[in-house]
């Protein structure tokens, strides 16, 4: 008994020494140096949104980034620098959303698929119990999760992903 006590004293002081239970205090950064902190990890040639209260929201590429500014080159208004201070929100464009959309093809699609099978072996069925309903099913299902899947990964990739990287 003393060793099982003593084994959870063990794991309860290792766990409130642990990352993941310091990581749950409350962040004393301000919104101004989370900005420059997402600022300073930016890359050349990245494409960024920001917004702030003077000029609103700005889409362009990365020239060059520091934690005290960034520098956009944007199609419309050319080249703008913007402090850290002024930044109330940036956005970095991840991938498109292609595993979002191979999912949906995939079950779209099997499932149209499967009951097309079922339908198939149905009509040719002459009168018997067993018509193979199930094996007409398991192939469109397959067939059409597989075609579904690849339709969908290639209409979703079409679509930007946006995260948010400041505050």
């Amino acid at each position: 008994m003393r060793r099982v006590c003593f084994a959870v004293s063990v794991m309860g002081l290792v766990t409130l020494a642990s990352q993941r239970a310091r990581a749950q205090e409350p962040d004393t950064t301000s919104a101004a140096q989370r900005a420059g902190f997402a600022l300073a990890r930016l890359g050349g040639g990245q494409l960024v949104r920001i917004h702030n209260r003077r000029v609103g929201r700005r889409q362009g590429v990365v020239v060059s980034s520091s934690a005290d500014r960034l520098t956009l080159e944007t199609s419309f208004w050319g080249r703008i620098e913007v402090p850290a201070s002024d930044v109330d929100s940036l956005w970095v464009r991840g991938g498109g959303h292609a595993g979002t959309g191979a999912l949906i093809g995939a079950v779209l699609g099997g499932v149209a698929l499967g009951a097309g099978g079922v339908a198939v072996a149905k009509a040719n069925c002459e009168g018997s119990v067993n018509c193979g309903e199930a094996g007409g099913f398991v192939f469109g299902l397959a067939v059409g999760g597989a075609v579904g899947a690849g339709i969908g990964a290639l209409i979703g990739s079409a679509f930007p992903k946006w995260r948010l990287r400041a505050p």
